[in-house]
């Protein structure tokens, strides 16, 4: 019985190590340095917050990877060509859980050939997606479409210190003080067009010692209403840029018939001063 139960042990272990025997395959790296987004003049700045990489083969999701990527790519099929899709990718509303492909960069097609422990570098250039309405709702440089309530003590003002503009000429400053301690400020007039059937983003950039809010409010309809929607907090002397989600305030606000983009401040408990600039407010949709 013994002998029959070993002479079985060694039958398995002898198949076993021969799964060893095969040798390894591999891969073909793919290196990607940088994403590069060029935009038109009717289209605002061409600053970007992408920082990783979504990547799909022809039949499989290869990962995400964080730029510089470095993405290993098996052969599929036994085909000497393959074929990978390179979506960029963003945090919607800065957080690092909502993770997903940006939906109005264009993705990159690449086709290459396969060799084994072969490395190729490519250059990650991409533009708006065809058919993308990109509505630029401040840049400041020519005016300041968000005017204070009467209630606020702040206001934002058009800043051409170089010492706080982001790009261009002009960026929108508010200064915060005990005496200048809040802001309550909506576009004016702007009534912009949108729905919640698509997906719709507002993009921005910032950079503040304060924490401040930025939202959307609903004209008219059965629930007009201003809703902050994010609350940010203090970068230091970094500017950050922001792809803020508004599909589920604008599904929320169905019956609307325009919306106006509301930026507010009051300032931070325990603090005497603080600071909140921005720029290049811009909606994207559908």
């Amino acid at each position: 019985m013994f002998g029959v139960l070993f002479s079985g042990l060694f039958t398995v272990l002898s198949i076993g190590c021969g799964l060893w025997d095969d040798k390894m395959v591999e891969p073909h790296t793919i290196i990607v340095p940088s994403f590069n987004l060029t935009t038109y003049e009717d289209e605002g700045t061409d600053s970007n917050n992408i920082a990783e990489v979504w990547v799909y083969s022809e039949t499989d999701v290869l990962g995400v990877f964080p730029l510089p990527a470095t993405i290993p790519v098996l052969q599929e099929n036994g085909e000497d060509v393959v074929h990978i899709t390179l979506l960029p990718g963003v945090r919607v509303n800065g957080i690092s859980s909502t993770r997903k492909p940006y939906p109005f960069y264009e993705v990159l097609e690449l086709d290459f050939n396969y060799v084994p422990g072969g490395v190729d570098t490519v250059e990650f250039h991409s533009n708006y997606v065809s058919g993308v309405e990109v509505v630029l709702a401040e840049n400041f440089e020519s005016a300041n479409r968000f005017q204070a309530s009467s209630t606020s003590t702040a206001e934002v003002v058009r800043t051409f210190d170089p010492a706080w503009v982001f790009e261009g000429a002009v960026s929108g400053l508010i200064m915060l003080s005990e005496d200048a301690s809040h802001v309550t400020s909506t576009t004016q007039e702007q009534l912009y067009d949108l729905t919640g059937d698509v997906a719709t983003f507002l993009e921005f950039n910032y950079r503040c010692d304060n924490s401040f809010a930025v939202g959307m409010e609903a004209i008219g309809g059965i629930n007009p209403e201003r809703t902050p929607i994010i609350v940010l907090n203090p970068t230091g002397e970094e500017w950050h840029k922001m792809y803020l989600d508004l599909g589920p305030f604008l599904r929320s606000t169905p019956t609307a018939y325009g919306y106006e983009v509301t930026l507010d401040a009051i300032l931070d408990m325990g603090e005497k001063s603080g600071y909140v600039v921005v720029d290049n407010f811009k909606i994207v949709h559908y």
